[in-house]
């Protein structure tokens, strides 16, 4: 009984680990974390969950954990849907969600030590990232 409450701790925690930080934020930049919107401001750190958006005179610069860059322009919201990082475990994923606006993506560790495991998702695609760099406009 003991064991499994411990299990569910340590999966709880895991949930709730930082996955990045905001680098830059200019003009209107929000991070939705469970309804709440907060602002967004360099050194903020970011979770599994949180959504980024970006007003019309604003734009937003993240860093992941696996030091993937991500920059949203004007008017842009983006998900951070699943992230996991663990080389111990070999647990590799990240799933962005572009609702609408720009995204510009520089890939970090994740997608060096494990293609196919990062996946941009639009309205009407789902992007596999394979490569380095990418910059996709979702129009509302």
């Amino acid at each position: 009984m003991i064991a499994l409450l411990l299990s569910a701790a340590v999966a709880q925690a895991a949930d709730l680990q930082q996955v990045g930080l905001v680098k830059s934020a200019t003009g209107e930049a929000f991070i939705v974390r469970d309804g709440h919107r907060l602002g967004a401001t360099p050194g903020t750190g970011l979770m599994q969950g949180d959504a980024l958006t970006t007003g019309a005179h604003g734009s937003l610069g993240v860093i992941l954990r696996d030091d993937t860059v991500l920059s949203l322009g004007s008017s842009s919201r983006t998900s951070i849907e699943r992230f996991s990082y663990d080389p111990a475990q070999g647990s590799f994923a990240m799933v962005l969600r572009l609702s609408r606006g720009l995204i510009e993506y520089l890939s970090g560790k994740i997608s060096k030590l494990s293609p196919g495991s990062v996946h941009i998702e639009t309205p009407v695609a789902t992007l596999g990232i394979r490569g380095t760099h990418l910059i996709a406009r979702v129009d509302p």
